[in-house]
C-alpha cells in the first residue's frame, strides 16, 4: 500500500513554492493522479511479486482505482501558513494477501517518478531530492495487521497495517490506520501514515529562509486490489 504504500516520496512538496499572494491562505490542489504510462521507465516494470512465505489469496492492485498521495505543509519567513502542497500518484505494483481473511506478508509498491502536484517546479525536486533515477520506487513490505483482524465479506474493519517502508535506499518501519473492506473479488483498504522525512534521510527543502518545507508528511493510500485465481 501503501504507496505506497509509498509513498513516500510524498515526502517533499512545496519546496519551489513562494507565498500566495493577495494575503488569502489557500490549500494548493492537486492534478489528477499520474497514471503508469510509458514515459517512466520504473512504470514500466515488473509488478512486485507476493512474498514466497505468504500463502493464502492474493489481491492484486487495480492501479487506476488505487491512489498514494502525499501532504505536506510549508512556512514562509518562519511562519506557519494554512497551505498544504499535495501530490499524488496511481502507478501501483503489487498485491496483499488474504488467508481466512487475515493480512498476510505481502509487498507494494509505488512509482516515484509519477508523483504530480500542481507546480510543475515543485515536482523537479521531488524527484531531485529523492534521487528518483537511482530510487524510482518506495517499497512497503506488509508484516501483517495489529491483532490480525479478519475481514469478513461486505464488513469494514478497522486496521492498524504494519510494516518496512523503504525510500531512497532506508528502510524504516511504519504503520498505517485506516480501513479495510471484502467485496466479492474485491479488497479495498484506506489508510493513512505520518512521519518526517528526514527519518528516511532527506531534508526538508529550504529557500534561504523564505519559503520552507515542514519535516512532516502525512501519507494517504487507497488501494483497491482484484483476486487472483
Amino acid at each position: 500500500m501503501i504507496a505506497c504504500l509509498a509513498l513516500a516520496a510524498l515526502l517533499v512538496a512545496g519546496c519551489a513554492r513562494g507565498p500566495v499572494g493577495g494575503g488569502a491562505d489557500k490549500a494548493a490542489a492537486a492534478p489528477p493522479a499520474a497514471s503508469p504510462g510509458s514515459t517512466s521507465p520504473a512504470a514500466t516494470e515488473p509488478a512486485a511479486k507476493t512474498p514466497e512465505s505468504a500463502t493464502g489469496t492474493a489481491y492484486q492492485v487495480v492501479p487506476d482505482r488505487s491512489e498514494a498521495a502525499y501532504a505536506v505543509g510549508e512556512t514562509f519567513l518562519g511562519q506557519r501558513r494554512d497551505v498544504i502542497a499535495v501530490g499524488r500518484t496511481t502507478a501501483f505494483f503489487g498485491s496483499i494477501v488474504l488467508d481466512g481473511g487475515v493480512i498476510q506478508p505481502s509487498t507494494v509498491e509505488v512509482d516515484l517518478t509519477t508523483l504530480k502536484s500542481d507546480q510543475s517546479r515543485r515536482d523537479s525536486q521531488v524527484q531531485r531530492v529523492l534521487d528518483t533515477r537511482n530510487h524510482p520506487r518506495a517499497i512497503y513490505r506488509i508484516s501483517g495487521a495489529e491483532g490480525n483482524p479478519v475481514l469478513a465479506e461486505g464488513q469494514e474493519v478497522p486496521i492498524k497495517l504494519q510494516g518496512t517502508m523503504t525510500v531512497k535506499g532506508t528502510d524504516k518501519p511504519l504503520t498505517f490506520d485506516g480501513t479495510a473492506k471484502l467485496e466479492g473479488d474485491t479488497l479495498t483498504l484506506t489508510a493513512t501514515a505520518t512521519f518526517d522525512m528526514t527519518e528516511f534521510g532527506v531534508n526538508p527543502p529550504n529557500i534561504a529562509n523564505f519559503v520552507a518545507v515542514e519535516d512532516e508528511v502525512k501519507l494517504t493510500v487507497t488501494f483497491v486490489g482484484q483476486k487472483q485465481g
